[in-house]
Formats: structure tokens, C-alpha cells, sequence
């Protein structure tokens, strides 16, 4: 994840401590009804091996990563988007043009419609050496794996609208990926275009809750409809969710500027609706020590399937955005 952070020394005020005070019947601990936990567990350990050495964009690690994700897609049952899972891009950064590949895959609707949602989770992180090494399990092979969970949930039990699910490279760097996406959807030629896309839902940072054991929802508040959406997501599970600003993990106010901080950025810029879903800041975040064995794989189940809700919400609902 690309964050912008202002730290201050304050203490947070008690209104910010309450993150599911209005829904007092959240359970920190949700049950899980159709997540794979194994499944999820394999995934974190693989995206976040050595053998993948940070997922840096541009590296051998990122090209292993592609091949992994190439592999998931195919066992999903995940078509090719216009015939290909691999999307390059091109981008410029520190005076140099450099190269990204997105990974995309496609669920077609069970009877044809217009209507598309699009999930993504940006697969690169800080990258390394064969001595010390980014894992970057949280983030964001957390995303990956729920966007891996919500895709094979999604073939199991059919889908009234088509579904996108995209990977995303050169996150870290800048929001590359998520760019590259918006303009390729911006093109008339190109299924789908913008204004046939509902919802984006991006996946960044979701297995490491805090004590609240709260999931953070950024962009509601554009929704007029998201009262109906939040009890829709909450249905099953009852899990957290907060919209309120995330406490640091040293106590002291944390400004994230949550807009800006990943890849549903340029979605916003386009006018296309979108739902982040996150954790708050760690002490692990980039560090080497962001690995798998800290993940709470129940959680990130937990989330998974809680954003599936999203997926088969009516369209009517996601119409009213602010």
C-alpha cells in the first residue's frame, strides 16, 4: 500500500475509539461459513516466499508471482481478458520508463448484462535480496488471497452480474497499475468501458486487524445507499466495520489520506464508485518482518466473505453514489 501519513502526538479522543459502537452486535471474532482457510494459508506462504523475493515490479520475483497468479486464475476458472491474463503498462518514474503487467481475470455474467464490478488487489511489494527480504504478507498478499477467495466463490455459485478481477503491478511505486487499468476501461472500444462499471471493490492490507478486530471501510460516505450496503456485508458474520479514522499502533492520532493511499484512487478521479477495504497501520507495515505466521487467515476469511456481499448486492442499491 502507498500511504500519506501525518503523525501527531495527541492521544485519540474517545469518539474515535468506538469503531463499532454503532453496531454494539459486531463480533470480533466472526464465524466463517465457506472461506477456504487452507486455500487462503497456501496462498499467503507462496506470495510472501523467498522464492518471490518482494514481488518488486520489474524483478524476477514479480515475474513469479505473474506465473502463480496465471496458475490461480486457470484453477478458478477465470477467462482472459481480451484473450489475455497479462496486461503490460507503461509508466515513467525517477527519470527512467519502466514496464508493469497487470494481471486480469473475467467471470462472465450467468445471463448477459451491461453490468460490471471490478475487484482488485495490487500484487508487487518493496522487493529484496537473497538477505533480507519485503514479504509484504499483509500487504498485500492478504488482498490477493481474498481476491483469489472471493473469484472461486464466485464460479461456485454463479454471478447475475460479470466480474473483473484484477491483480495490479506498480502499486507501491505510485498507483501505476490502477491508472493503466482506468485508462484501458476509458477506451470505447474496450468491455467494460467506465460507465458500465458499478462498483470497484480494492482489497489492500486485510489480515491484520486491531484490537477491535474491525474491518475499515473507506468511501462510504459517497454512498447515500451504504446504511443497506453495511447490513448487507454484515449479514452472515456480523463482522466490525468502521469508518472513522484507524488508531496508530504507537496511540497517537494517525491522517491516512485513505483517498490517495492505493489503487481505487483512480477510480475515484474517473467517477467510478469504489470500496476500500483495510486494516490499519502496523508495526510490520513495510518491514521484513510483514510475514505470513502474522496474518489472522480467519479474519481475512472473514472479509472475503463479507465483500462477496457486494458482489450480489442489487444494482439498484449501488446507484446512489454521493
Amino acid at each position: 500500500m502507498l500511504r500519506l501519513l501525518i503523525i501527531t502526538t495527541a492521544l485519540l479522543g474517545s469518539s474515535l475509539l468506538t469503531s463499532c459502537a454503532s453496531h454494539p452486535n459486531c463480533d470480533k471474532k466472526p464465524p466463517i461459513y465457506w472461506a477456504d482457510v487452507t486455500t487462503i494459508t497456501a496462498d499467503l506462504h507462496a506470495l510472501s516466499s523467498a522464492r518471490l523475493q518482494g514481488r518488486k515490479t520489474g524483478t524476477e520475483g514479480a515475474a513469479l508471482t505473474r506465473e502463480f497468479l496465471q496458475q490461480r486464475f486457470e484453477q478458478v476458472g477465470l477467462l482472459p481478458w481480451q484473450d489475455q491474463y497479462r496486461h503490460p503498462f507503461s509508466y515513467r518514474r525517477s527519470f527512467r520508463d519502466r514496464v508493469g503487467i497487470n494481471m486480469v481475470g473475467m467471470l462472465p455474467a450467468e445471463q448477459e448484462t451491461q453490468s460490471w464490478r471490478v475487484i482488485i488487489a495490487h500484487y508487487d511489494h518493496l522487493g529484496g535480496s537473497d538477505r533480507r527480504y519485503y514479504p509484504g504478507a499483509d500487504d498485500n498478499a492478504s488482498g490477493i488471497a481474498g481476491l483469489l477467495q472471493l473469484a472461486q466463490f464466485a464460479k461456485d455459485q454463479g454471478s447475475k452480474v460479470n466480474l473483473l478481477f484484477v491483480a495490479t503491478d506498480a502499486e507501491e511505486p505510485g498507483l501505476y497499475g490502477g491508472y493503466a487499468l482506468v485508462d484501458t476501461l476509458k477506451l470505447a472500444s474496450t468491455t467494460p468501458n467506465i460507465e458500465q462499471v458499478e462498483l470497484v471493490i480494492n482489497l489492500d492490507m486485510i489480515g491484520r486487524p486491531d484490537r477491535t478486530g474491525a474491518i475499515y471501510i473507506e468511501g462510504a460516505r459517497r454512498f447515500d445507499s451504504f446504511s443497506e450496503m453495511r447490513k448487507s456485508i454484515r449479514q452472515d458474520n456480523q463482522i466490525c466495520i468502521r469508518t472513522q479514522q484507524p488508531k496508530a499502533f504507537d496511540g497517537s492520532v494517525i491522517s491516512i489520506d485513505f483517498l490517495r493511499a492505493s489503487d481505487h484512487y483512480p477510480f475515484h478521479q474517473a467517477g467510478i464508485p469504489w470500496l476500500y477495504f483495510g486494516v490499519p497501520i502496523h508495526r510490520d507495515y513495510h518491514q521484513p518482518t510483514d510475514t505470513a505466521d502474522k496474518v489472522d487467515v480467519n479474519f481475512l476469511a472473514a472479509v472475503s466473505e463479507s465483500a462477496y456481499q457486494l458482489l450480489k448486492i442489487d444494482s439498484l442499491v449501488l446507484k446512489t453514489p454521493q
